[in-house]
């Protein structure tokens, strides 16, 4: 564990034991070590998480899959990772699409002044915009990290590679909010949590197969699966068929420990 994640620790049970409130809202815009965030403020006002989004979450309704799960290689387990997956999921999910929306974790309804410079190992990243149906997340691997253009944030997209992969801090700017997200009750799990997401580097793509498994990943899944299969936690706010990014904010597991726009 880090000496940030110690002191954050200790911070926090201070807290607790002094009873003091949460961080207001305005501290937050620019957020300050973990200590600091975590330390008295005398204010009635408290930081709460965005209000929960609504957002299907069961497997995509495809012609001749039984039990509306998708056809994957000719069989509708649902689970292999393959090439047709996105397109059926794509072609599924439209009627509930507004116009404009886009199912990709592309960023182009706005942007942020997010920071990294406080981020740790194992925290996580989420932006929503305007644009983008499910928003994207990504989990910090402080070992890349050297400034806003480094590439130290773990995630899996379609671009610029296919897959898991690294990306860049920068892209997390181009989205309308963003926000970061630690687990305070499992922090000794952190640098386990991104050892894990790290192994995954280079795994499949793969929106539509069922969070469990664990062949294809998609952003907010790896995130998830870090946490679930290196502590037990499991970050998923509403448990269902897939775990969206905002459902990583909802959980009752994170708690927020900065917030952009």
């Amino acid at each position: 564990m880090s000496y940030r994640s110690i002191v954050r620790v200790a911070a926090c049970a201070l807290s607790a034991a002094l009873l003091v409130p949460l961080v207001p809202a305005t501290a937050l815009a620019h957020p300050a070590p973990r200590a600091v965030l975590a330390a008295a403020h005398s204010s009635s006002t408290t930081y709460r998480k965005p209000a929960r989004l609504v957002h299907p979450d069961k497997a995509p309704s495809v012609p001749g899959a039984p039990g509306g799960r998708p056809v994957l290689n000719g069989s509708a387990t649902g689970a292999s990772p393959l090439a047709g997956t996105r397109s059926a999921l794509l072609d599924a999910s439209a009627a509930e699409v507004p116009l404009g929306v886009s199912l990709s974790g592309s960023g182009s309804g706005g942007s942020n002044s997010i920071s990294f410079a406080h981020f740790d190992d194992g925290d996580m990243v989420v932006v929503l915009d305007p644009v983008s149906l499910t928003g994207h997340a990504g989990l910090f691997d402080e070992r890349f990290y050297s400034s806003i253009y480094s590439y130290a944030v773990i995630s899996a997209n379609v671009s610029p590679q296919d897959g898991v992969q690294r990306e860049q801090c920068l892209k997390y700017r181009a989205y309308d909010r963003a926000y970061a997200l630690w687990v305070p009750s499992a922090v000794t799990h952190a640098v386990q949590a991104r050892n894990w997401a790290y192994g995954k580097v280079g795994k499949p793509y793969n929106l539509a197969a069922a969070k469990t498994d664990l062949r294809s990943f998609y952003c907010s899944k790896l995130c998830w699966g870090a946490w679930k299969y290196t502590s037990g936690l499991d970050l998923d706010a509403d448990g269902g068929y897939w775990v969206w990014p905002v459902d990583l904010i909802n959980s009752r597991y994170t708690t927020l420990f900065g917030s952009w726009s």
